[in-house]
């Protein structure tokens, strides 16, 4: 399985995911909406799809060369830091920037630091 693969059925997943949320939990949903007007939102549900989806792919790269580093990411995702042990991904989009410290990071409003 490539990593584009990879990326694009953890996308679907999180996407599907996503879906089942809005559509089965609508007071989850409306809670997601009020925290998501204040500053420092929580990031969507479209935004998360495509952090999973990174993710997936900097653990394909690190298992088979040792380290996040060289890892490509399908935009609008980008590599911003990365070594051995940990790194930094950034969602460029229209609304805003988002980005996530990993492995095991949450993502979190504006660029990587």
């Amino acid at each position: 399985m490539t990593v584009r693969t990879t990326f694009a059925l953890v996308a679907v997943v999180a996407l599907a995911v996503g879906a089942w949320k809005v559509l089965l939990q609508p007071q989850a949903h409306k809670a997601a909406n009020s925290a998501g007007e204040s500053a420092g939102a929580i990031v969507d549900t479209v935004s998360r799809a495509y952090f999973t989806g990174a993710d997936a792919s900097l653990q394909v790269q690190r298992s088979t060369t040792g380290t996040y580093a060289g890892a490509r990411l399908e935009p609008p995702m980008t590599l911003v830091r990365a070594d051995a042990t940990s790194y930094c991904i950034q969602l460029d989009r229209p609304a805003g920037q988002a980005h996530e410290n990993g492995p095991g990071g949450t993502p979190e409003a504006g660029p990587c630091a």
